[in-house]
C-alpha cells in the first residue's frame, strides 16, 4: 500500500469512526488510538492528515480532483479554517444514530429512521438554510413555528443555534434525490419533537395549529 493510499485510508476510517464529521483534534486522536500507522517515522504526522483531508476536499484551495466524484472525500463543515471535517459518503451503520422513545413508530422502518435522523444531523445543508433564512430575516435565526430566538433567551451560547427539520422524509425522497435548502424548516428543539410525535409527521402549518387551539385562541 502507497503511504498517500495509507493515509487517506486512515483519515476516512477514523472519521467513519467518528460519526462522519469530527474536528481535527478528534481525528488526531482517534488516529493515534486506532493505532494502524507508525506515527514515530513521521517528524509532522499531523500534517499527513491535514494534507491528506485538503488534497481530496473541493472546499480547499489545493484539491486537484473533479467535484463530486470519488476524489472529492471530504467537506468542510463550518466552513475553510475552522477545523472541523464531514465525510461526504458517510452513512450511518449500527447504532451510530440514537433512536428516541418518539421515533420506535416509525413506519419505514429503522434503516429509513436511521437515513433521515442522519440527514437532520449532516451540518452542510442545515447551515445553507440557516444562512438563507438569516439573510430573509435581518440577520435573525427564530423557530419557524413559535418564534423561540435561542440567543434572545439564552445570550451568547444560544448565538446561531437552531435546528434543522427535513420536510420531506426519506421515504418520499426518489432515487439520487437531492435535499435542497427550501426542504429544511428552521426550528426549535421543542417544536422539532414535536412535529416527529405523529405519523405521518405534522407539517409547520398543522403544528402552529395545534399550538393556537391549545392557547384558546
Amino acid at each position: 500500500m502507497s503511504e498517500k493510499t495509507q493515509w487517506l485510508r486512515e483519515v476516512f476510517e477514523a472519521l467513519e469512526e467518528l460519526g462522519g464529521q469530527a474536528t481535527l483534534v478528534d481525528i488526531y486522536n482517534k488516529v493515534e488510538d486506532r493505532n494502524k500507522v507508525d506515527l514515530s517515522s513521521y517528524i509532522d504526522w499531523k500534517s499527513q492528515i491535514r494534507k491528506h483531508i485538503y488534497l481530496n476536499s473541493s472546499d480547499t484551495d489545493i484539491f486537484k480532483g473533479n467535484v463530486g466524484d470519488n476524489t472529492d472525500l471530504f467537506y468542510s463543515i463550518e466552513g475553510k479554517g475552522k477545523g472541523i471535517w464531514g465525510l461526504r459518503s458517510f452513512e450511518p451503520k449500527g447504532n451510530n444514530v440514537d433512536l428516541t422513545e418518539d421515533d420506535l413508530g416509525f413506519i419505514e422502518g429503522k434503516k429509513k429512521l436511521r437515513q433521515h435522523i442522519y440527514r437532520e444531523r449532516n451540518p452542510k445543508v442545515i447551515r445553507m438554510a440557516k444562512e438563507k433564512f438569516k439573510q430573509e430575516h435581518n440577520g435573525l435565526l427564530f423557530c419557524e413555528i413559535c418564534g423561540f430566538d435561542f440567543y434572545e433567551t439564552y445570550g451568547e451560547i444560544g448565538e446561531d443555534f437552531i435546528e434543522g427539520h427535513h420536510t420531506v422524509p426519506v421515504s418520499h425522497l426518489e432515487e439520487g434525490q437531492v435535499t435542497k435548502v427550501e426542504d429544511i424548516a428552521i426550528v426549535c428543539s421543542n417544536c422539532h419533537r414535536m412535529l416527529h410525535r405523529k405519523r405521518p409527521w405534522l407539517s409547520k402549518d398543522q403544528l402552529k395549529t395545534l399550538m393556537k387551539q391549545n392557547s384558546g385562541e
